[in-house]
């Protein structure tokens, strides 16, 4: 398992293309709480310093927009093909995932979701949350929205039986000033009571929505500037207080 906690000084200054896919289980041993960071490397060594550096990330809110590694609280070490496995339970974490390739998901014998109160950021391509709740108020002085998807970074994300709901603002939310998303796949998910729109679309190539019950948020799927293809087709989109769909145009 390669799982590191804060304090344990990991130094990678290289991958090898030869490292095979892992299971990573969680919470295991650690105490999974606070800000959590998911990446393949997180100090370097630098010429001229006795000590290994911190890597820096682009994780909001941060000084000119970085953090470096050792301001999180908890550091999970994950390469491209990895599957990580949350335990059911409750985990009060800003989760920021910046390796590619990767999945999240509940462990499969688990009757509930694991539950992330909090937000996730995912600032890596081709991520896939499967079977993963992200509810609950604003923590850690965030942004107050559920799942963020940095278009800078991706171009495919998918997010398929995941639970989104009570989140202080958005449920689902692209951010990031440039860049545009090829595909932004969202199935069967439940995006309930969001504060302000349940998904919110800008920027992207191909958005496909199926399955899913969006109810209740302010707008139920806003569709912003520069979305090309829409695909929504067995959805139960009702009910949300200002707008099911928006631009109705659109779709």
């Amino acid at each position: 398992m390669r799982c590191f906690v804060a304090f344990v000084v990991v130094v990678v200054t290289s991958i090898s293309p030869l490292v095979s896919a892992e299971t990573i289980h969680l919470p295991g041993e650690m105490t999974l709480s606070g800000t959590i960071l998911i990446a393949e490397a997180f100090y370097e060594q630098v010429k001229g310093e006795d000590e290994p550096v911190p890597l820096e990330f682009a994780a909001w809110p941060g000084s000119h927009g970085f953090r470096d590694a050792d301001w999180f609280d908890v550091r999970i070490e994950a390469h491209p093909g990895d599957v990580i496995v949350l335990s059911a339970g409750t985990y009060p974490i800003a989760l920021w995932v910046f390796t590619p390739g990767i999945t999240i998901t509940t462990e499969e014998a688990a009757e509930e979701q694991a539950i992330i109160h909090g937000t996730v950021e995912i600032d890596a391509d081709r991520v896939t949350l499967d079977r993963i709740a992200v509810v609950g108020e604003r923590m850690y002085g965030l942004s107050g929205h559920g799942i963020e998807v940095n278009r800078e970074v991706i171009d495919r994300i998918t997010i398929r039986n995941c639970r989104v709901e009570g989140n202080e603002w958005m449920g689902i939310h692209i951010i990031g000033p440039r860049g545009e998303i090829t595909e932004l796949r969202i199935e069967d998910c439940q995006v309930l009571n969001n504060g302000s729109f349940g998904i919110e679309a800008q920027s992207v190539g191909n958005l496909i929505i199926t399955g899913c019950t969006i109810t209740e948020n302010s707008e139920g799927v806003h569709i912003g500037s520069y979305v090309e293809n829409i695909k929504m087709h067995d959805n139960l989109i009702a009910g949300n207080r200002f707008a099911d769909v928006f631009p109705k145009s659109e779709v």
